[in-house]
């Protein structure tokens, strides 16, 4: 088997001889004979004593001495002897004796399969994400097979499956298995796969192992939160309290964990007023009331609703809840007066409307029905309209304000609710002042009496009348009245003044000229029409003592008062002699004359009545009485200061006939006086009489003269293009025929017949009346009827049976009589229509009765021009600014003209154009979007605002072209949500960013156009492992470094960013515990440092399994594997094993004989392993050195003589050939061992011996004695 190689004597043979045997043989087996193999004389081995002197210490084999036969002496398994070592060997060491020789023997122990592969665990785990992309591997436990060769593990098999495969890495001798995913994984579907992994050697029969896989499918954030419903309605009643629970809504996501935790919010879109009425609780999904619900502010609410997981990124899901308010009577009506003014005059007629009231309740429903009343008895009542909640405040009895000037009128609404609310409104109504009431004089007539000789220019006399009407309809004027039956001449004597009604006299009067005399004062108001009053004043001249009596008679031819009366001689007493006729201009006490005598010739004959002026005689004559008496009257007046006159009166007595004749003549005198004065009276009263009657008739005639032909003057025919709002079938019995006129009552009532400008009114008793809409607007209709009857406008019949019911009818309000529409943006001063004409209003008069707008928007967009009664814009209109989104954009205007007063309702709709491009509310929208979501997925992008309306709003999305997203658009009522759809699957690590532009574009013509940049940021996910710059790392350390020293920083790169591209380092789950005490492993920088005692004695390889994760969820990882190889440092001494037969040498052993056997080990290598040996200085031995190194042999250089020396202490000194060397001292102890060759010697001779006498037999007499330098038997 073997051959052997001869040194010289006793020199040793390595691996002379190499047997193999199996593993697992019987004990007693044959691995071969030595002895024959080695030539060795079977005969003399025991005597030699063939033996084993090295080798394992559980002596695994056995020689037999008697025939040379290596046999088993134990079981073996190769696996406990050389665990890991491909070849086997145990080397022996045989000696044989006399002479002795050395002999090596390797034995190799071969592999029988006898182990199957194991697996470290019975089972493995795996936790795989859903989102690993295919492809992906993941190290799996490696099975291990004590056995070697074929016998080791071959292949894994995995159980069939569709979603798994396996792929073997050869690394070096070990086949490391990975398992690959062939398959999406969708933890959805299936969250658990089971395999079963199985390891075969490659024996013959083969031998299995298995590793049950169990593989747990780690959730991603791929299932959006999904909804109950796609749209949640609920009711509410308004005034919920704070709290009140509105809905709770649900929403699922199929995925497990943080991933499936749902956040509730509200859409990032949604209006503030929504954040401030409604909270959200984002973990129970439940909606409740935050603020005050208002159904007046909003019948209804959509709410966007957002549900998002806490996935990492999070995925969202949208509804909506769409909350109706259910509507509360808790509002109370609100009373809006529009009052054309709050002063009226007071000669209205009855069914005026004085204000136009507007009852709005914010409730609906029952609980916005209003009705209102007015509470007080007051000349008012409240007419409603054919429009809901409209009501006309008319007159309902002739207004005086002279009697009440003022009105509180309390209005009060009540809705018909449950309760009932109310709301009560005072309106003032003032009465304005109309010149209705004439001046009038205190008395009438007035008297005045005036002292004659007045001052000329003095104040005379003062009129005043009282006017009950104020203002200017109460200032008076005075003037005098000129007439017939007046003084013409009144001015040219008299003053007035005219606003004080002072009179003044321009001359003085003479009572005696003029005694009395009358004027008329008219007092006239400064109203329109003015109106007066007279006032006859009469005046008296009082008179004053300013004339003397005037006596009238007598009273002679040239003028003085001297009279000769004659009487008869025979009258008797008491005659009247004469009458003394006196005239005073005076009157009163003034012109009161008394008579009396002043002188008399006889006292006893003549008497003189004092107030009447008579004389009479007092007795009568005789004949002694002188013929012929004077008698001297004296006519004073009773004045202050009297004044008087004198007359005579010469009385001559004749003879009776002469008497009677003069008497005749005096009477008849008189009586012709008389009748004269009777003459004059009766023609003055027959003359006034005849101017009276004259004026009646003048009077008659002017007022019958008056035209009643209100057909020319206020109907005249005229048509224009109007809007037919209503119109009216009437079936009529009895007729009654009006017209309607300026300052006319409904009831004024004409003779029928007259055609188109008659009004036909229906007898409400036996009438029945049907309103329907109608809007024939190619139709051409009569103008509008004014309501108190209208100025020169055109009536048909049918037209007046539709306008006086609607319109005047009670004074309701038609609404919306005429429409326009005018685009907004025009400029101002553009013509929106003619309303008058439109109205039918006659243009001329629209100033006189202040046509214009009397309600409508607070900035006046509308003016009407009173001139042509245009409407027109007056500032500039913007349909976004007024009406927001409300479509279509009418502006109501109430419209009113006075005197009489007409109301009417415009519409005017502001259409749009196209002015507003769409706008989004941000430049540009960020996204940020894993780059593990799934195509198809979809996220709400935000919607382009566009002020405008129709097919002015935005109509389309567009996206610019790309090939990761596309555009989608969800129609939510009038809204259009644009939503951005991914398309082809994201990578991050391809593209980190995409920018898009998404437009938003209207329809207008031409269109316009926003546009938002969309900055989609892929989010990461954890689909890339992480990569070692090598798969082998491959280093050499020198051994004993110390400890912390670094030994090499391994590095793997993740291209994902973030906790999923953050690695830490692990060292293999399948290392020994040796390399975790020699070296650590800095899981943040992948460093590995020394942390044990590194000797490369004990291995001079270390293999390590570094495992690099990434913190991704769930995380990711790779392998690769770190060769240390240990540097030797000369560190060991080498060691000295003497093998030595025996510790004694003969000491006739020859030069060149064997004494031991060194063998010298350095557990250093190559140089450092190197040893020179060498020997003590002067011993009779020395070293033979080996073929093999680091063997030597002790052999003897020169006889020896143990006589001479019989101990030799032996240095030996090992010394390597490492830099600094290494040396090992042994002493080696020899003995001489004593051979027969020195004779016994005496050390004296001859002897000489005295023995005393007696002495006692048997007693020792003396004891002689001989060395022999040798020892033991060889001294005897």
């Amino acid at each position: 088997m073997a051959g052997i190689l001869f040194l010289g004597v006793g020199e040793l043979v390595s691996a002379q001889l190499r047997y193999s045997v199996p593993e697992e043989v019987q004990v007693g087996s044959v691995v071969g004979n030595v002895a024959k193999d080695l030539g060795l004389d079977i005969s003399t081995l025991t005597d030699r004593r063939f033996r084993i002197v090295s080798g394992p210490n559980d002596a695994l084999f056995q020689l037999n001495q008697n025939n040379g036969v290596l046999c088993i002496g134990k079981t073996m398994d190769r696996e406990e002897l050389c665990d890991g070592i491909k070849v086997c060997l145990i080397n022996l060491k045989i000696v044989v004796e006399i002479p002795l020789e050395i002999h090596y023997a390797s034995v190799e122990i071969t592999d029988v399969n006898d182990h199957s592969p194991t697996f470290p665990e019975s089972e493995q785990r795996l936790e795989i994400a859903e989102n690993t992309p295919p492809g992906t591997r993941f190290q799996i436990h490696a099975a291990r097979d004590p056995d070697v060769g074929t016998h080791t593990v071959r292949i894994y098999k995995l159980s069939s499956n569709d979603i798994f495969d396996t792929e073997i890495r050869d690394s070096e001798e070990d086949k490391i298995p990975f398992l690959v995913l062939k398959k999406p994984l969708d933890r959805e579907q299936k969250a658990e796969h089971r395999l079963v992994l199985t390891a075969l050697d490659g024996g013959s029969p083969s031998k299995s192992g298995s590793l049950n896989l169990t593989i747990t499918v780690l959730d991603t954030n791929d299932n959006r939160p999904v909804f109950s419903k796609d749209i949640y309605t609920v009711s509410l009643q308004e005034n919920a309290q704070i709290g009140t629970l509105v809905i709770q809504i649900n929403a699922t996501d199929l995925d497990e964990g943080s991933n499936s935790k749902i956040e509730f919010m509200f859409g990032k879109t949604q209006k503030k007023k929504v954040n401030d009425l409604f909270e959200l609780d984002s973990v129970t999904g439940e909606i409740r009331v935050k603020g005050k619900v208002d159904f007046e502010d909003a019948e209804m609410y959509r709410l966007d609703l957002q549900a998002s997981d806490k996935g990492q990124p999070p995925s969202t899901g949208q509804s909506r809840v769409v909350i109706k308010i259910k509507d509360m009577n808790d509002n109370t009506p609100d009373i809006e007066v529009t009052s054309l003014s709050n002063i009226v005059p007071e000669d209205l007629k009855p069914g005026t409307v004085i204000s136009l009231i507007s009852v709005t309740d914010r409730d609906s429903g029952v609980n916005g029905k209003v009705i209102c009343k007015i509470l007080e008895h007051v000349p008012f009542d409240l007419t409603p309209s054919i429009e809901e909640n409209m009501y006309s405040l008319v007159t309902k009895g002739r207004l005086d304000r002279e009697v009440v000037s003022h009105y509180d009128i309390t209005i009060t609404a009540t809705d018909c609710g449950e309760p009932q609310l109310s709301t009560v409104k005072t309106l003032s109504v003032q009465v304005s002042d109309v010149n209705d009431n004439r001046p009038l004089f205190s008395q009438n007539p007035l008297e005045l009496y005036l002292v004659e000789n007045n001052g000329p220019g003095t104040s005379i006399f003062s009129v005043s009348a009282a006017d009950n009407d104020m203002n200017e309809n109460a200032a008076i004027t005075y003037n005098f009245v000129r007439g017939d039956g007046l003084l013409r001449d009144m001015t040219s004597f008299l003053n007035i003044n005219s606003e004080t009604g002072d009179l003044s006299a321009l001359k003085s009067f003479d009572f005696e000229t003029l005694k009395t005399f009358k004027f008329q004062v008219v007092a006239t108001d400064s109203g329109t029409p003015s109106l007066s009053s007279n006032v006859t004043v009469h005046v008296f001249i009082l008179d004053q003592n300013d004339n003397a009596p005037v006596i009238l008679y007598p009273v002679s031819s040239n003028g003085s008062a001297e009279g000769v009366e004659e009487i008869p001689r025979n009258v008797n007493a008491g005659h009247l002699v004469t009458k003394v006729r006196a005239y005073d201009a005076d009157i009163g006490y003034n012109g009161w004359l008394l008579f009396s005598l002043q002188e008399v010739t006889a006292h006893s004959l003549f008497g003189l009545d004092r107030y009447t002026g008579q004389i009479r005689t007092l007795r009568s004559f005789t004949e002694t009485d002188e013929a012929e008496h004077k008698l001297l009257i004296l006519v004073k007046d009773n004045g202050n200061v009297s004044l008087s006159a004198t007359a005579t009166v010469v009385v001559k007595l004749v003879e009776p006939r002469e008497a009677f004749a003069a008497a005749d003549v005096k009477s008849a005198s008189k009586e012709d006086e008389d009748n004269n004065v009777t003459f004059y009276l009766m023609i003055t009263l027959g003359s006034v009489s005849t101017l009276f009657l004259i004026s009646i008739i003048v009077l008659i005639a002017m007022q019958c003269s008056k035209s009643t032909d209100y057909t020319s003057k206020y109907l005249q025919e005229t048509n224009y293009d109007g809007t037919l709002c209503h119109s009216i079938q009437y079936r009529s019995g009895d007729k009654r025929y009006m017209l309607v006129g300026p300052r006319m009552s409904i009831g004024s009532t004409i003779v029928p017949g007259s055609h188109a400008n008659t009004l036909v009114l229906p007898d409400r008793r036996g009438t029945s009346t049907e309103v329907r809409p109608c809007f024939d607007s190619k139709l051409r209709y009569p103008s509008y009827l004014s309501m108190a009857g209208g100025q020169r406008r055109g009536i048909q019949p049918w037209w007046l049976a539709f306008c006086f019911p609607v319109m005047f009818g009670c004074m309701e309000q038609v609404s919306a009589q005429i429409k326009y529409s005018v685009p907004e943006e025009v400029k101002v001063g553009s013509v929106v229509g003619n309303v008058a004409k439109d109205l039918g209003l006659d243009i001329s008069s629209l100033e006189e009765r202040r046509f214009r707008i009397v309600s409508g928007t607070e900035e006046a967009q509308f003016g009407v021009n009173q001139n042509n009664g245009i409407l027109f814009v007056h500032e500039k209109i913007d349909r976004e600014e007024l009406c927001k989104t409300v479509s279509p954009c009418l502006m109501n205007l109430k419209m009113v003209a006075e005197n009489p007063m007409e109301i009417h309702y415009v519409g005017v709709e502001i259409t749009d154009v196209n002015d507003n491009s769409p706008n989004f509310k941000d430049e540009e929208k960020i996204l940020e979007i894993a780059e593990s979501t799934v195509t198809g997925k979809r996220f709400q992008l935000p919607t382009a605002h566009d002020p405008d309306v129709g097919i002015n709003t935005v109509r389309v999305y567009k996206l610019n072209q790309n090939e990761y997203f596309s555009i989608q658009i969800r129609e939510s009522g009038e809204d259009k949500i644009p939503f951005l759809v991914l398309q082809k699957a994201l990578d991050r690590e391809k593209h980190r960013e995409h920018k898009l532009i998404l437009t938003a574009a209207d329809g207008g013509n031409p269109p316009r156009s926003g546009a938002l940049n969309v900055t989609v940021t892929v989010l990461d996910s954890n689909d890339n492992h992480p990569t070692f710059s090598q798969e082998v790392y491959s280093v050499t350390v020198p051994e004993n470094v110390d400890a912390d020293t670094s030994v090499i920083q391994v590095n793997a790169t993740d291209e994902d960013e973030g906790a999923n591209g953050d690695i830490e380092y692990f060292f293999g789950s399948q290392l020994d515990q040796k390399i975790y005490d020699m070296f650590s492993l800095d899981k943040n920088t992948g460093e590995i440092r020394v942390k044990g005692e590194i000797d490369f004695e004990k291995v001079d390889v270390f293999k390590l399994d570094v495992h690099a994760t990434d913190k991704g969820q769930p995380p990711m990882s790779t392998d690769c594997r770190v060769i240390i190889k240990v540097l030797d440092k000369n560190d060991n001494e080498p060691q000295i094993e003497v093998t030595s037969l025996s510790n004694m040498v003969s000491e006739d052993s020859k030069p060149g004989t064997v004494v031991f056997l060194i063998s010298i080990i350095d557990q250093d290598s190559g140089l450092n392993g190197k040893v020179i040996c060498s020997l003590s200085d002067n011993v009779p031995f020395d070293l033979k050195p080996s073929y093999q190194d680091n063997m030597y042999s002790l052999v003897l250089k020169q006889h020896l003589d143990r006589e001479s020396v019989s101990h030799y202490e032996i240095t030996l000194t090992a010394t390597d050939c490492g830099q600094p060397p290494l040396s090992t001292f042994k002493t080696v102890n020899i003995d001489v061992s004593d051979v027969n060759d020195n004779n016994p010697e005496f050390l004296q001779n001859p002897i000489e011996m005295y023995l005393l006498e007696n002495n006692v037999p048997g007693n020792e007499i003396f004891s002689v004695s001989a060395l022999d330098k040798d020892l033991n038997e060889m001294q005897l």
